[in-house]
C-alpha cells in the first residue's frame, strides 16, 4: 500500500464517521475547526513560520519582561559600582593634589598610616 492509498481509505473513514456523529459532537467539532481557522488567518498576517511566530508570543515575550528588569538590575549594580570607583578616584586624586600643594593640615602627617601610605604609592 503506498501513501495516497492510505491517505485516501484514512479519508473515508474519517468521513464515514462523521457521519455517524451526534449532532452535538458535530457542532463542536464545526466550532473548533471555525476558531483553528480563524488562528491560522492570524498567524498568517503575523508572518507566521511554522510556529515560530506562536512561539515567539508565548514563550519569549512573557519572559522578555523578566529579561529587561534583569539587565536593568545588572546595569544599576554596575553603575553603583562605577560611582564607587569614580568617588574613590575623586578622594585620591584630592589627597594627591594636596600633598603636592602641601596643604594638607599638619593632623595628616601625624597619622601612623600616613608614612606608610606615602611609601607605598611613591614610585620607586
Amino acid at each position: 500500500m503506498n501513501d495516497q492509498e492510505f491517505h485516501r481509505r484514512v479519508r473515508q473513514h474519517l468521513n464515514a464517521s462523521a457521519w455517524n456523529l451526534p449532532p452535538t459532537a458535530s457542532a463542536r467539532l464545526h466550532e473548533a475547526r471555525q476558531k483553528a481557522l480563524s488562528r491560522q488567518k492570524v498567524a498568517i498576517r503575523g508572518l507566521s513560520l511554522a510556529g515560530v511566530g506562536q512561539m515567539f508570543t508565548e514563550r519569549v515575550v512573557p519572559r522578555g519582561k523578566t529579561t529587561i528588569a534583569m539587565i536593568a538590575v545588572i546595569l544599576a549594580a554596575l553603575g553603583s559600582v562605577l560611582l564607587g570607583q569614580l568617588q574613590h578616584t575623586a578622594d585620591l586624586e584630592e589627597v594627591d593634589s594636596a600633598l603636592l600643594a602641601d596643604d594638607l593640615p599638619i593632623d595628616a602627617y601625624l597619622d601612623r598610616g600616613f608614612d606608610a601610605w606615602v611609601q607605598n604609592d611613591s614610585p620607586e
